[in-house]
């Protein structure tokens, strides 16, 4: 373009001197055609409309297909639009899509690209790059791209064995009847034996027809609830491997949540994590039970984010109230201590069960916790995949 007009500007310089009519009517053909193409170009663009059809959540290494639509609502056509489409390095599968694709009157085109989210996070995808021009290259501008778009990474869920975390974990460190909290008159089926069951649960027929130990799995009688405490805060996971000590933190916060809610138990969340679509603390999420109340849990565990001062203290204390007697709080950290042992007794004394689960916990740790009544599960980091970052 800037050629054509050094070119306009020769001609016209040309056409002066000499007083040449060729020159002159050179001279108005160059200006009619940059005219020309300057509304054609303008006139289609205001009438380019795009859209972007993609999830807003997604499991762990689950394939998604994002669409974009882009629709010529012009009568005149578009030669050509360069579509460029910022896809995070974490979710592609392919290279970023970069089309250019050429759309008659009132036609509409569809580009298809998948991503997968190989780690949880909250992610973007966009914004969107449109740029057209004329069939001749003399005008060229560029359009205003979509707003990004958020798709949440859930975390991943394993079994509580594979965490080697025992199946009694709801339960804290108190023994407590189990009568109280499972109806034998409502059986719903039967499942594998796990180390720490009864053997009074055992159902020798279908163990003999598995060939291995099943056990009688009861509708609960009582739901007690329980508040999955996850630490969350960037001085809580100190060292060079914080990154990987809280991504294992938040997987065995999620497969707790996940095991309970599959028992049909009442499950909440806290952190001191941050919660990016707040841009702040993330908000407690009180006891509940159901499919849909996991996904909330998932979603919020899926994008948080370390905060660089959280206190776990000040965030326990808010959500612990609305617990009722005999509810369970599972506390999952790196690392526990006096000060930590300190500020869960409290706790205890209000009548609540107290669970402890450390992703880097030591040997004087768990003695420690264990003196006070408070039952102490370490993750074991065998089971768990490798965080890619």
């Amino acid at each position: 373009m800037t050629d054509l007009r050094v070119l306009t500007l020769i001609v016209l310089a040309v056409a002066a001197l000499l007083r040449s009519e060729i020159f002159f009517y050179l001279l108005y053909l160059l200006i009619a055609l940059q005219a020309a193409a300057w509304l054609w170009v303008r006139g289609a663009a205001r009438q380019i409309v795009w859209t972007r059809e993609a999830p807003a959540v997604a499991f762990p290494n689950e394939e998604v297909q994002v669409r974009i639509t882009v629709r010529n609502g012009s009568r005149l056509p578009v030669p050509w639009l360069s579509v460029h489409e910022s896809v995070p390095a974490a979710l592609r599968t392919t290279a970023p899509p970069r089309q250019v694709i050429s759309l008659g009157a009132r036609e509409h085109r569809v580009i298809r690209y998948t991503v997968q989210g190989r780690r949880r996070g909250l992610y973007q995808l966009g914004p969107l790059s449109l740029r057209t021009g004329d069939v001749l290259g003399l005008q060229e501008l560029p359009l205003r791209g979509s707003a990004a778009d958020a798709l949440t990474i859930y975390p991943q869920i394993l079994p509580l064995p594979e965490l080697g975390l025992p199946a009694g974990l709801p339960f804290g460190a108190e023994a407590r009847p189990r009568s109280l909290f499972t109806d034998p008159a409502r059986p719903i089926g039967v499942r594998p034996y796990l180390s720490g069951d009864s053997v009074r649960t055992v159902d020798w027929k279908s163990s003999a027809r598995a060939g291995a130990l099943q056990v009688r799995r009861h509708e609960p009688a009582i739901a007690r609830e329980t508040l999955v405490a996850l630490a969350f805060g960037q001085g809580e996971y100190p060292g060079r491997f914080a990154f990987d000590a809280r991504e294992r933190a938040v997987v065995a916060a999620a497969s707790i949540a996940a095991d309970l809610i599959e028992r049909r138990q009442p499950v909440g969340l806290c952190t001191n994590g941050r919660d990016p679509l707040r841009e702040g603390p993330a908000e407690p999420i009180g006891p509940g039970t159901g499919r849909p109340h996991l996904i909330r849990l998932l979603g919020l565990l899926g994008r948080l984010e370390p905060a660089p001062d959280g206190d776990l203290a000040a965030t326990l204390d808010a959500a612990a109230p609305g617990l009722g007697w005999g509810a369970t709080v599972i506390l999952v950290t790196a690392n526990g201590g006096r000060e930590l042992v300190a500020r869960l007794l409290p706790l205890r004394r209000r009548g609540l069960g107290v669970a402890l689960v450390l992703v880097e916990g030591r040997a004087d740790e768990v003695t420690l916790a264990r003196r006070h009544g408070i039952g102490v599960y370490l993750v074991d980091r065998s089971g768990l995949p490798e965080p890619t970052a």
